[in-house]
């Protein structure tokens, strides 16, 4: 096991340097001028020297490559030049908003789509997994934006039943004002008991949830259909219906059971994915979280704010397939081969 973890570690850390290596040549390659981004458009001459000097856009690009992954580890992500704040400081800022964001969404995927996959398999052939697959595949082809702009048309144009953006009712700032422990007020609200200010969170948070949650819940389901039809298909799951166990306890104790490592994989790529689908849907519901910021970012062409947000990313990606890999490893020992 000792071998395993050595061996996965050595893996994600090559990932991730290439990530930062690869996305600060792209950097690098994109037209404009940082400087001009800090310093503003209507700088002088001297004053956009300065800021390149600074950021050390005069050196050669290896030097500058160099100076970026030193920083990196010694926890400088370097400076925004959107903000003129730290970048780590704008991530700390912004990226628990979005990670509630990305948690419920995966929370209704699982719980829609595990189900929903296991209907799918106990039906097999009948009209309830057609209809069962049908779901999935339409839930993962709708595109993230336009599914947006329509449930923002179906349920607040027409129907008025939901919020279209913010996270919660600006009004209740003057009838339920809301203390900061987290600075995310779905979550202050949470911990401060201010129930006016919660409900009104979770009524904000409905659609931009139902959004991210549409591919997570298909890509879910069908992983668990196909997974539960395998070990359904066993030879000891038939010995024991021959036995005289329930459908039940066949479904649950002999199929579902062996199915939940590629379960866990694919909840672990789907909460990466859903982390930057985010940046369009926070984009669409004006939610104040790391798509947002990023989007700021690319918009000023504030080049360490764009690195920071896709180390982040990276981090979160390649943290989540080792988590998984260590699971599986630690149930199935073969996985260690």
């Amino acid at each position: 096991m000792v071998k395993f973890l050595v061996g996965r570690l050595a893996q994600a850390v090559a990932v991730v340097f290439g990530v930062m290596v690869l996305t600060f040549l792209i950097a690098r390659l994109v037209p404009g001028d940082p400087a001009i981004a800090y310093a503003g458009p209507k700088a002088t001459p001297a004053e956009l020297a300065a800021a390149r000097r600074q950021f050390g856009l005069d050196d050669p690009p290896p030097q500058q490559l160099l100076r970026y992954l030193g920083g990196v580890l010694r926890g400088d992500w370097g400076t925004s030049l959107h903000t003129k704040a730290p970048v780590l400081d704008d991530l700390v800022r912004v990226v628990p908003t979005t990670l509630v964001l990305v948690t419920a969404a995966i929370v209704v995927a699982v719980l829609v789509g595990v189900p929903l996959g296991i209907f799918a398999a106990r039906s097999q052939g009948r009209l309830g997994d057609v209809v069962a697959k049908v779901v999935a595949i339409l839930s993962v082809s709708f595109p993230v934006f336009w599914l947006a702009l329509l449930l923002q048309l179906l349920f607040f144009s027409r129907l008025g039943w939901f919020p279209v953006a913010g996270q919660y009712d600006p009004a209740l700032d003057a009838t339920s004002p809301l203390f900061t422990v987290v600075k995310v007020p779905l979550v202050d609200a949470l911990l401060t008991g201010n129930w006016p200010v919660l409900l009104s969170g979770l009524h904000h948070l409905a659609l931009p949830v139902a959004t991210l949650a549409a591919y997570p819940v298909g890509a879910c389901a069908m992983v668990t259909r196909a997974a539960m039809l395998d070990n359904l298909a066993e030879e000891h799951v038939r010995m024991v219906r021959a036995l005289g166990f329930s459908e039940r306890s066949v479904l649950t104790r002999f199929a579902l059971r062996p199915s939940l490592s590629p379960i866990l994989s694919i909840v672990a790529l789907v909460f990466a994915y859903s982390l930057t689908n985010s940046f369009i849907v926070e984009s669409v519901f004006n939610w104040p979280g790391l798509g947002s910021y990023a989007i700021d970012s690319i918009q000023s062409l504030d080049v360490p704010a764009i690195l920071g947000v896709t180390l982040f990313v990276a981090l979160i990606y390649v943290a989540l397939n080792l988590l998984v890999d260590l699971c599986q490893a630690y149930v199935d020992p073969r996985v260690r081969s």
